[in-house]
């Protein structure tokens, strides 16, 4: 007994480290893992009461928003890979825990910790996006809403007839899903509305503006260059979009703190963007006549 307590002591240890110290999708995947096996244990048992799931949740989702809100990325698409691999480790834990509910069971409680998570991480995505109090009582209710989905998905699937439990994690799953459509709509139309601007002032092209405001191009775009040049540009021009959008929220010290980090991703944007030109230029000029 005392053995298992101390496992699972050690996982919660390992869940917080990761979270607090890592970025990446792998990191997030650690953290889930070792945090859903602490949380739910090894042993078989059936589902949780549908409050004490919510709960659970509330509280483990507020220890990763004071651990890593700052670094929960702004930009849907890496919020999302981070999310579904921290929801994906999680609900692995949940899943075996509960296999002593059955398949259906199982699959309930794997699909509510699943599409919890994922609301928090697209509520937080689109709290880091904000600044002031918008962005405290953003990640607030991500805190607030992943506790009450992960509830509220337990009670659904229990009131539902026995032929339809599949649909508690059918539901779930599409929770988890469209929980994304708000932040990517937002960055769509954030990097619309501000970068158009950056366009105005000669340091944006308008044809790169047109690719930026689609998820699915920007990241393959072939005029970007190469990978890791097309990652760095792409990320640093939506980052740009972010900090002008924060600046124009607030007023006083904070407004000036934000136009440094204006200028800073400006200065990215355009060093590529130059690069760019200058290496077409070369190749313009090598070209046979």
């Amino acid at each position: 007994m005392i053995a298992l307590a101390a496992g699972r002591v050690a996982l919660l240890l390992l869940a917080l480290g990761a979270a607090r110290r890592t970025r990446g999708a792998k990191g997030a995947a650690v953290a889930g893992l070792a945090g859903g096996a602490a949380l739910f244990g090894a042993a078989a048992h059936p589902l949780p009461e549908p409050l004490l799931l919510g709960v659970g949740l509330l509280v483990s989702t507020l220890l990763l928003a004071v651990l890593g809100a700052d670094r929960h990325s702004p930009l849907a698409g890496e919020a999302a890979r981070s999310s579904a691999a921290l929801a994906t480790g999680a609900g692995v834990a949940a899943g075996f825990a509960f296999r002593g509910a059955g398949l259906d069971g199982a699959l309930l409680g794997a699909s509510s910790v699943v599409a919890a998570l994922s609301v928090y991480g697209a509520e937080g995505s689109r709290a880091n996006t904000e600044a002031g109090w918008r962005r405290g009582f953003s990640w607030a209710s991500a805190v607030v809403l992943a506790g009450l989905v992960g509830g509220g998905l337990l009670v659904l699937g229990g009131s539902l007839p026995p032929r339809y439990r599949l649909a508690g994690p059918a539901v779930g799953a599409l929770v988890g899903l469209f929980a994304w459509f708000v932040p990517v709509f937002l960055e769509h139309r954030r990097v619309l509305r501000e970068l158009s601007e950056e366009v105005l002032l000669g340091i944006l092209p308008g044809e790169d503006l047109a690719v930026l405001v689609n998820p699915w191009r920007r990241w393959r775009e072939p005029r970007f260059g190469r990978a890791d040049e097309r990652r760095e540009y792409v990320r640093s021009a939506l980052l740009l979009a972010v900090a002008r959008q924060q600046q124009r929220r607030r007023t006083g010290e904070a407004n000036r703190l934000r136009q440094l980090e204006v200028l800073a991703f400006r200065t990215r944007v355009r060093r590529v963007v130059e690069g760019r030109l200058a290496r077409y230029a070369f190749a313009a000029d090598d070209a046979p006549v």
